[in-house]
């Protein structure tokens, strides 16, 4: 049986205070996420010639969007703020640039934490630039503690009945983990609201009008022993293996 080969666009950090930059990599829970959901990942380095990206898709049959810094506050008109870290502007471009293909060519899509805000600002939506300065009522620590299990469950999301995540998961609501200071403020164009905290975050988007292409705020690959999780990377591969 043919395995689906997934993009995965990788991650680029570096050393604070050292002005030390990192090759360019991927969390081993996204990899292990796909290939446990039956994919094969395929890892996408940023520094990939731009004018080739057709060559991603027409190599690969679906495009995860993962984890990382923030999305350039300019790209999105939003509010300047300490906090926000981790930018890498080539990062941004070439994930969107691969979003705007995954619409032309309805290419599955699945976005995971600043996966579904880059899917969202490439759409012409906006964020919240920090969560507790803009929003504060928000009654939920959204970036849950430095050291703090990755798979803990610490709120829960309320899953909107008629939408590709709740026919993929089932349920109205799931608890899950949360490690964002930013979220979707304002939905881009063609982007349904699928999910929401308690207290009011969005934390899950997808556009109906394409067979697959769905973000999530939380981090299904860190918590592969819960079967809900698991649902969206096994329906996520399932969609990329239709010929």
């Amino acid at each position: 049986m043919r395995k689906p080969k997934i993009a995965v666009v990788c991650h680029r950090g570096e050393i604070p205070g050292q002005n030390r930059v990192l090759p360019d990599s991927i969390g081993t829970t996204y990899v292990h996420s796909v290939s446990k959901a039956g994919g094969l990942p395929f890892l996408i380095p940023l520094d990939f010639p731009m004018e080739d990206l057709s060559v991603i898709r027409e190599t690969c049959d679906g495009l995860l969007l993962t984890g990382g810094g923030d999305v350039e506050t300019k790209r999105y008109h939003g509010k300047e703020h300490p906090s926000v870290s981790g930018v890498w502007p080539i990062r941004d471009e070439i994930e969107s640039r691969l979003y705007a293909l995954a619409l032309e060519t309805d290419w599955p899509v699945f976005g995971i934490c600043r996966g579904v805000q880059i899917m969202n600002v490439a759409a012409g939506g906006k964020l919240f630039s920090d969560i507790p300065d803009q929003v504060p009522n928000a009654r939920y620590n959204h970036q849950q503690p430095v050291g703090t299990p990755r798979d803990a469950l610490v709120h829960s999301v309320k899953i909107e009945q008629g939408t590709l995540l709740h026919r993929i998961i089932g349920k109205d609501s799931v608890p899950v983990n949360s490690f964002h200071h930013q979220a979707v403020s304002v939905p881009g164009e063609g982007m349904k609201v699928s999910a929401v905290s308690e207290d009011g975050i969005i934390e899950a988007l997808e556009n109906p009008s394409h067979p697959f292409v769905l973000g999530v705020q939380w981090h299904p690959e860190c918590m592969q022993q819960y079967d809900d999780q698991m649902k969206l990377f096994r329906a996520f591969v399932k969609e990329c293996g239709r010929e």
